[in-house]
């Protein structure tokens, strides 16, 4: 089984003559070319499939997880195990469906064998799944007594076990306190579902009638999508169908080529950081990523990434599934999510044994709160850097988003109606969209590695659980600052109602680290919060008056760490949970003074921000004033330079000429050479192959100088954590922003290769 203890390079592509199948039948035929306006049709026909795969889950289930999380997502794969297409959900969780169906060929083609009508479940972490909840159910399509293609799902089930109603154990001390992983295994034999595996399966559920739906809805999908797929076969034949597939994916191959070739070679890299990773733990650990870039292959490794520790851990799978979500937004939007034909040119080369390629019997059952986010936020700050280096495909650059680290929380109890129940709060669905090289993020915008996902409405919560919100709204000064400004997150209190106690947990990182982390001088977004208040029902609601903030709550509230078990909430006592928002872009100080005045005026930003932050001075009407505005940004310049230490390597000011731009700093020909200079007043800072960083200047600041609402590390965790700003030595322009522990060295974020093919 993969992963015990495995350090191979994964290729992304396995070409159809050396899949792995004994006792398989494949069927490959097609016809050589598609009439193009066929092509089209059946081209969004096979989307249409896909998509209505994931409504069938989402209808025939209702659970919480696929009603407003929208926590699965279907794909549909050649026979030879290729993605046609990834759905629109929760994209990260099908980043490993097709080793999980290479693994079932491979395992499972002889014994018990693979026939029409079968499907296969896995939730094995080490075969393919995020983890141990997010269930994968596989079924081969046959045409002709062969398999024609793949239809799959994967759904995050409720509870499967373990110590911790809900399956997430954040004090898990290896995967033995979790769920069973199981490798695949056929639930469904012929068309029929296997009673006998269906009983093994449930009795370790608190919930088992809510898992036996989420069973058949996952099996619904895989029928709705195969009955759908068969249908074009028979109408426009299989050879067709067939040909269709294989230039989706032709197609969104030579698409992607043809953005690296758009991009210089080179080296990209980004770092950040996890805090806590059992309850009592205070240190943090290190994640780090590189992109190398040659010619047409990206190549990604987790080089510099701490070892596995505590329950922060993922597998290889959740690491590879978070990377290419990445991908498949940035550079595989434009080709309805196909994303086969760029993973011909992927390589990833894991480092085992770290906490974001973790070996068995590692803890993995948060992964997606730690491990796989993390992962996803570094893969998305590298790809966008990449996509920078080019004038036009900078457009499509992105910051990271809100709630990127999840700020979770685990209810349970017993409900209004005397049952038991438990919940992960989905609130923080509503994240925020970061920023972008030409406008703003979006405010409580989603997560953009669910594209279609959505926040709970308050009421269905009320109604199903025993609790009463007192507020949940956007939280002004959220998002991360700059040019452009990343979207804010959001803040939300509620208390018991109905019941006499709730148990809860939290499962997060995020509070001690801001790890929304900002592009080109953007700052990072407000980092998490937990709070919980104690008061009595009657002095909470005095005057008939339902609180609105934290302030008129009795006292400053426990500040709760980001990992912790056994807490209570009894009637009267209120719990608080915020998320930060969005990256910025741009040296905010650069902001438009109107798009400033705009913010404060839809409490977007306050006006004590718009001033700190942005330099803005605003009159008693609330528009900017323009002369005083100029005067405090100079200001705030010739601070941070008086601040700020001189660089390693200085640089003397030449002429440039500019090529590509990115949002701080551009790509410049220097005596026919490519070099690195300040987009502000077009400074030299250093040659295209070298650290641009030892040619700027550098302030170190606290991190809650980032935003208003970072808490400071020294709650959480002993690191000494900061702020590192690098500025252009001459005219002071913030070039970028790095969070990092104080014994880390920079992070070289851009090397480019020497024109002689040298790095």
């Amino acid at each position: 089984m993969s992963g015990d203890s495995w350090d191979g390079v994964d290729r992304g592509y396995i070409p159809p003559a050396h899949m792995e199948a004994p006792g398989v039948e494949f069927h490959s035929d097609a016809v050589e070319e598609v009439d193009p306006f066929l092509y089209e049709v059946l081209r969004y026909n096979l989307w249409t499939i896909n998509e209505e795969h994931g409504l069938t889950i989402q209808r025939v289930s209702g659970a919480p997880m696929a009603s407003f999380a929208m926590d699965f997502n279907p794909s549909l794969f050649t026979e030879s195990v290729e993605f046609v297409f990834y759905g629109p959900y929760m994209q990260y969780m099908s980043g490993v469906t097709d080793t999980q169906i290479r693994w079932t060929l491979q395992h499972r083609g002889a014994n018990p064998g693979i026939r029409d009508g079968d499907m296969f479940l896995s939730n094995d972490p080490w075969v393919g799944a995020a983890h141990q909840q997010d269930v994968t159910m596989m079924s081969p399509a046959f045409v002709d007594g062969k398999i024609f293609a793949w239809v799959a799902n994967v759904l995050h089930q409720y509870d499967l076990g373990g110590t911790v109603p809900g399956s997430f154990v954040p004090n898990a001390r290896d995967v033995y306190d979790e769920s069973v992983p199981i490798p695949p295994i056929r639930i469904v034999e012929e068309g029929v579902l296997r009673s006998d595996i269906e009983d093994s399966y449930l009795r370790r559920s608190r919930k088992r009638d809510l898992v036996a739906l989420d069973l058949r809805a996952q099996i619904a999908g895989n029928n709705v999508a195969k009955s759908r797929l068969l249908g074009l076969c028979e109408r426009y034949g299989p050879k067709v169908v067939k040909a269709v597939m294989r230039k989706i994916i032709a197609d969104s191959e030579a698409a992607f080529i043809a953005k690296l070739a758009r991009i210089p070679d080179g080296v990209w890299r980004e770092r950040t950081y996890v805090e806590v990773a059992s309850p009592g733990d205070r240190k943090t650990y290190r994640a780090e990523l590189t992109v190398r870039k040659q010619a047409d292959r990206l190549i990604f490794s987790n080089e510099g990434t701490e070892s596995q520790a505590g329950a922060i851990n993922t597998t290889f799978s959740g690491w590879r599934g978070s990377i290419l979500t990445a991908v498949t937004q940035l550079f595989c939007h434009d080709q309805l999510y196909a994303i086969g034909g760029a993973l011909r040119h992927i390589d990833f080369h894991p480092v085992p044994r770290t906490f974001t390629v973790a070996d068995f019997p590692a803890s993995v059952s948060t992964a997606p709160i730690q491990g796989m986010e993390t992962s996803l936020n570094l893969a998305q700050n590298c790809l966008s850097r990449m996509l920078l280096a080019d004038a036009e495909l900078g457009a499509d650059a992105m910051c990271i988003g809100g709630n990127n680290m999840w700020a979770g929380t685990l209810i349970s109890g017993i409900d209004q109606r005397g049952q038991p129940y438990g919940l992960g709060l989905l609130d923080p669905m509503g994240g925020a969209i970061g920023a972008f090289r030409f406008r703003d993020g979006i405010d409580v915008g989603g997560m953009n590695r669910t594209p279609i996902g959505e926040m709970p409405n308050m009421e269905h919560q009320e109604r199903s659980y025993p609790m009463l919100y007192l507020w949940r709204r956007e939280l002004p000064d959220s998002g991360g600052a700059g040019r452009y400004r990343g979207g804010n997150g959001a803040i939300l209190a509620f208390v018991p109602h109905l019941t006499e106690i709730i148990h809860h947990a939290t499962i997060s990182s995020g509070c001690a680290v801001p790890t929304g982390l900002g592009l080109g001088g953007g700052m990072p977004g407000a980092t998490n919060g937990f709070r919980q208040f104690g008061t009595s029902r009657v002095e909470l609601f005095k005057n008939g008056r339902i609180p609105r903030e934290m302030a008129e709550l009795d006292g400053s509230g426990e500040v709760l760490p980001p990992r912790e078990v056994d807490l209570e909430l009894r009637p009267g006592e209120v719990y608080v949970v915020w998320w930060g928002g969005g990256g910025g872009f741009g040296d905010p100080i650069e902001r438009e003074p109107g798009a400033v005045a705009a913010d404060v005026s839809k409490d977007s930003v306050t006006k004590r921000w718009a001033r700190e932050c942005y330099g803005v001075v605003l009159d008693e009407f609330g528009r900017p004033d323009l002369t005083a505005t100029m005067a405090l940004r100079e200001e705030l310049r010739q601070a941070r330079l008086k601040e700020s230490r001189a660089p390693a390597t200085p640089c003397a000011i030449a002429q440039v000429q500019v090529g590509g731009h990115g949002p701080s700093t551009v790509l410049a020909s220097l005596d026919g050479e490519t070099a690195v200079a300040c987009s502000g007043c077009l400074r030299v800072l250093a040659a295209g192959h070298e650290d641009f960083k030892k040619g700027s200047a550098l302030l170190v600041q606290e991190t809650p100088s980032s935003n208003p609402w970072t808490i400071a590390a020294s709650n959480f965790v002993d690191d000494l954590i900061e702020l590192r700003l690098w500025l252009c030595p001459g005219c002071g322009h913030l070039l970028e922003t790095e969070v990092s522990r104080t014994d880390d060295p920079p992070i070289e974020t851009i090397r480019l290769a020497r024109a002689d093919g040298g790095s």
